[in-house]
C-alpha cells in the first residue's frame, strides 16, 4: 500500500503514456486505404477534413481535431472488442487490423508486367548492373568536373 502513496503519480503518468503509445501503434500498423473505408480510415478523413475547415485560432482548431480523432479511434478499438466479445469477428482487433481491399489501377497493366518478368527473370541482377553504370557515370562526370581549363588539351596543340 505504501508503494501506491508513495508513486500513485508517477503509475498513472505511465499508464496513460503506455495507452497513448499502443494507440498511435496500433494506429501506424492498420491499413490507410481500403475500398470499404474499414478501421481508423473514416476517422482520419473526418480528422483531414476538420483541420482544412480551420479558419480561426487554428492551434485551437487542429487540436481539437486530432484530440476528437484520437476519441474515435479509441472508439473504434472499443467496437472491436464489444463486437468480439458479441462472437460478431474472431479477435478484437480484426475490426481495424486486416488485409484491406485496394482499388484496381486501370493504368497498370498486369498482363504486361508478367510477361516483362518472364522475359526478363533476373530483375534484381539489371538493377545492380543499372547502379554500377550509373555510379560509372557519376565518377567520370566527376573527374571531368575536377580537370581545370589548362589541364585541357587545346584545340590548337591536338592539331599541330
Amino acid at each position: 500500500m505504501k508503494f501506491i502513496q508513495h508513486h500513485w503519480f508517477g503509475i498513472i503518468t505511465g499508464l496513460f503514456v503506455f495507452l497513448c503509445f499502443s494507440l498511435f501503434i496500433l494506429v501506424l500498423i492498420s491499413p490507410r486505404q481500403d475500398l470499404q473505408k474499414r478501421g481508423f480510415i473514416p476517422c482520419t478523413e473526418i480528422m483531414a477534413e476538420n483541420i482544412i475547415s480551420c479558419e480561426e485560432n487554428k492551434f485551437t482548431c487542429v487540436l481539437s481535431a486530432v484530440l476528437k480523432n484520437s476519441w474515435c479511434d479509441i472508439k473504434v478499438i472499443g467496437q472491436g472488442i464489444s463486437d468480439w466479445a458479441k462472437r460478431k469477428q474472431p479477435y478484437p482487433w480484426s475490426n481495424y487490423i486486416f488485409i484491406p481491399e485496394l482499388p484496381v489501377d486501370d493504368d497498370f497493366d498486369d498482363e504486361a508486367r508478367e510477361e516483362y518478368l518472364k522475359n526478363n527473370p533476373d530483375f534484381k541482377l539489371e538493377m545492380e548492373q543499372l547502379k554500377k553504370l550509373n555510379k560509372e557515370l557519376e565518377n567520370e562526370e566527376e573527374l571531368q568536373m575536377q580537370l581545370k581549363p589548362e589541364d585541357k588539351p587545346k584545340a590548337e596543340n591536338i592539331s599541330q
